[in-house]
This record gives C-alpha cells, structure tokens and sequence, in this order.
C-alpha cells in the first residue's frame, strides 16, 4: 500500500511547551529530579499545567535565570544541586533548558558536565520550546540517558520497549512478552536509574511513542540496535500488528486476528458513536498519525490529519496506513480554522491553547495534550483511547445551543459562518 501524501505548510506549531514532558517522566523514572533552567514564565506554566501534582510532593523545580547573570550560573546551581540531593535523594538530575538560554546562546551543557558527579550524574537535556513540542522533549531525555545504557553483546537478543509508559501498561507488555516468548531487555525510560537496559547490536528496539524518532535512529547508529517498523501499540489493529511484527524479528509468526477481534468487540459501544465522524487533527503532540488510523479503522472520515514534524521512515508504517488521507505537516493554522469551518468536521483534536475558543464557537474538540498522560497503549489501553472520544462528543451533546453559532470576528472570516452542529448520541 502506497503511503499518505505529505504536504508540508510550513506554519507555525501552537504545542506546549516542551519542559512539560517532565509531568510525565518525573513519575516514570522514580530517582530522577528535573531541574529546569528559566524564568518566571517556565515557573507558571509548570505551577498550572502541573500544580495538580503537587500534593505528590513532585521532583521538579525551576532554576531562575532572569534575575542574574547566565554566565555565573555554576555557584548557584551547585547549591541548588546539593539542596536537591539532601532533600530528596535523586540518582540523577536532569539540567533541563529553557527558551531563554537558547535565544541567549549561553552554553550549559559543559556546565552540568562540571557538576556532576559519580554518584550523582548531571545530564544536560534541551527541551526549548522552541525546538520541542511538549511530547518530542522526552526524545531528548531519553538521548541523555544513552551512555548510562550497558552495551549489550551481539549475541543477546532481546527487545527494549522505547517510550515511556505508566507501569501498568508496562507490566502488561512485559507479561504479553512472556505469553509469546519474546526475551525482554527492559523499557526505556526505566522505572530506576540503575535498571537501564543493556542495548546493543543484538537488541531490537521496539517503540511504543511516535515521537522518538530521534533517539531510536541515535541507538541504531551508535549501538548497531534494530529499530522495529510496525504501527505504534494504539488501538485493537495497531496493538495487533506491533505484535505480530516483533515477533517476526523473533523468528516467530503468530495470528492476533482473533485477539483483535475481540478487542474491537469489547469497544463495540464506543465505535458504534466514532462510525462515520468526521474528525479533524491539528498539530500538537506528535501522536496524531496512530490516533488517525485507529479511528480510520473505527470507520471515522479523517477529514485531516497534521502533525508537527514526520519522520517518513519512522513513521513508514502509519502512512502507508492512512493512505488517501490528507497528511500535513506543519499546518498553517489560520488556514485550518477556515477549513474547519468549511468542512464541519464531528470532533477536532487540537492543542491546548486551541481547543477551549474552538468549544466557545460550538466545534465538538478535543484536548490532543491528554493522550500523552493517559494509559491508552496496548491490549489494556483499547477502552481507554476510545473512550476519550467518544466522551467528548457525549459531552458536547449536553450542552445547551449557542445563542449566535457564528465565529466572532478576528478568528474566523464573517464570511464563513460556523453552523453548530449536534452528534447523534445513542446509548
């Protein structure tokens, strides 16, 4: 099957702010710290977009640059560190940089080199946001973690899971594994800093996030590793063909056919709503093309489908699956607000800072930014993936009409009106 045609726009990306990856990993990788270097405007995104967490007593904080000369960071910060370290014990602290010592060209990275120790390794990670969506930051962790990762010996095949993941769906891939004799190496990020896998010229790397294109291609290079090309674990049919495919590097053919079956059948409620909705992908977090072709498969109409950046070979698999679809590729926004007001899609899947003045306009859409912290991989996170659809369409369906369903002027032209439209919600 021939891939999805790419077309490339060249706009501008409205996705969070890359630092935010650490909402995520600092509760994957348990005897980490994330120390973030920049202002008070890093401080209030992770204070809000983070601040529910904080109960949890969270093992991130902000180093702040503004007030103080960047070049004379080091006394400061090794404070910080050793604060860090008496506090709360970390086996490794992540120096994580912001916009503003990237547009100050100043150079950390020989700094955090300096500071670290032995015992207590420093490990450098840009994730400016004005380089990284929210999602593709945790690329840069996971690059930061390769020298740590033992080499593997030629002969020691195995497969490590790349991407991180809660530790349920980890353990059922770990148990999935098993049921079909399938060594597992380990999963990186791992849940501790001394159990990152051993990667070597025998280890088949197997990703379970569509956004680390970078790293994988980094162990293929410099560890000899097998990348594997499969969809990505969403969904009852990219579930399946994730595990058929590594078992084929295995050697070993195996039929899910009637595992998905069964899969599809448990999520029957669900796709009885997603069948034949429209549904509109703005570009955000770097899951989209998964997220399309699970809902294709749903029998969904993928009106669009955009992503920040695509990788044609490490998204090989995903194209050729969404093939007649409209990929794009770094969208113009202002020419998908028209679109969608033209088209009047079902559902949008947008990004945050998009999503609340498109429900305002009576468009049914959906927040891209939750996938990335939901459980939604795997056999054990099929009913999660489709219920987060199929919610907000049964939520949109309770709200009361729009008193004008025209777009206000200055976001959408006057001249395209934007009929509101109700789903039909059964069950």
């Amino acid at each position: 099957m021939p891939p999805a045609q790419i077309i490339r726009e060249d706009g501008a990306y409205h996705s969070f702010c890359g630092l935010t990856c650490v909402g995520w990993l600092y509760q994957k990788i348990k005897d980490s710290f994330f120390l973030i270097l920049g202002t008070h405007t890093c401080a209030h995104l992770l204070q809000n977009a983070l601040g529910v967490m904080i109960f949890a007593r969270p093992r991130f904080g902000v180093a702040l640059l503004e007030e103080t000369d960047l070049s004379k960071q080091q006394p400061e910060l090794a404070t910080m560190i050793n604060e860090i370290r008496a506090e709360h014990k970390p086996s490794v602290i992540f120096l994580l940089s912001s916009c503003t010592p990237e547009v100050m060209k100043v150079e950390f990275e020989g700094l955090a080199q300096k500071l670290s120790r032995p015992e207590l390794p420093v490990l450098f990670v840009p994730a400016s946001g004005l380089d990284y969506t929210f999602s593709q930051a945790e690329d840069s962790v996971l690059q930061a973690l390769i020298p740590f990762c033992p080499l593997a010996p030629a002969d020691d095949k195995r497969v490590v899971f790349l991407g991180s993941i809660n530790d349920t769906i980890a353990d059922d891939f770990a148990l999935e594994a098993a049921q079909l004799d399938l060594p597992v190496g380990g999963f990186l990020p791992a849940s501790r800093f001394a159990e990152l896998p051993a990667i070597g010229p025998g280890t088949i790397l197997a990703p379970v996030q569509p956004y680390l294109a970078k790293v994988a291609n980094r162990l293929a290079r410099e560890r000899g590793a097998t990348v594997l090309s499969s969809l990505f674990p969403f969904g009852p049919d990219g579930t399946r063909a994730f595990w058929e495919d590594l078992a084929m590097a295995f050697g070993k053919q195996v039929d899910l056919s009637e595992r998905e079956a069964r899969a599809w059948s448990r999520i029957e409620a669900h796709v009885e709503l997603l069948r034949g909705k429209k549904v509109f992908f703005t570009a955000d977090n770097l899951m989209e093309l998964p997220l399309a072709r699970f809902l294709r498969h749903a029998g969904c109409e993928i009106v669009e489908c955009s992503s920040t950046y695509i990788n044609k070979r490490f998204h090989g698999r995903e194209l050729a699956a969404l093939e007649g679809v409209r990929v794009v590729e770094q969208p113009n926004f202002d020419r998908q607000l028209r679109d969608i007001a033209e088209l009047q899609p079902d559902i949008v899947i947008s990004a945050l800072a998009t999503t609340n003045p498109l429900i305002g306009q009576g468009v049914v859409a959906k927040w891209s930014t939750e996938f990335a912290f939901m459980p939604i991989h795997g056999w054990a996170g099929i009913g999660t993936l489709a219920g987060m659809f199929t919610k907000s369409l049964r939520r949109h369906s309770q709200l009361d009409a729009l008193a004008d369903p025209v777009w206000t002027a200055g976001l959408m032209p006057s001249t395209i009106p934007l009929q509101v439209r109700r789903p039909t919600i059964t069950g």
